[in-house]
């Protein structure tokens, strides 16, 4: 209950739908004893915006460590003994394995230093020769 400004007197409030609006909109009608009416429109809450997530980034692909299984080995520029020796890798070092694992020459990167090279496959194994 409340009361009316302009009639000194309370007044009561009835919730009535709108007619030839939403279903959801209603209106607030002020009714005191003298039957004075003042209606209020009461609109809808807007809906709640949906946020599109984020999608979670691609995992890493694995990582592929191999180790040197000769005494030392070149690593070169390319994947040939046509292409310059960048340096060499020795017995039980691990290498990440950065180019297609199958083929007969490898492209390597060393850890610690970050050297790109290429060295043969065959001197190379997944089994750590020193553990």
């Amino acid at each position: 209950m409340a009361f009316a400004p302009e009639l000194d007197e309370p007044v009561f409030t009835e919730v009535v739908p709108v007619e030839g609006v939403a279903p959801e909109a209603t209106r607030t009608v002020l009714v005191s004893p003298v039957n004075v009416v003042a209606p209020v429109i009461v609109t809808p809450e807007p809906e709640p915006v949906q946020i599109a997530s984020i999608p979670e980034p691609a995992p890493e692909p694995e990582r592929i460590i191999w180790f040197v299984t000769g005494s030392r080995v070149n690593v070169r520029e390319g994947p040939s003994t046509d292409y310059m020796v960048m340096g060499k890798v020795t017995y039980g070092e691990a290498a990440e394995i950065v180019s297609d694992p199958d083929a007969d020459w490898v492209k390597i990167r060393i850890e610690g230093d970050g050297v790109e090279g290429f060295i043969m496959k065959r001197f190379m194994t997944d089994v750590d020769p020193l553990g």
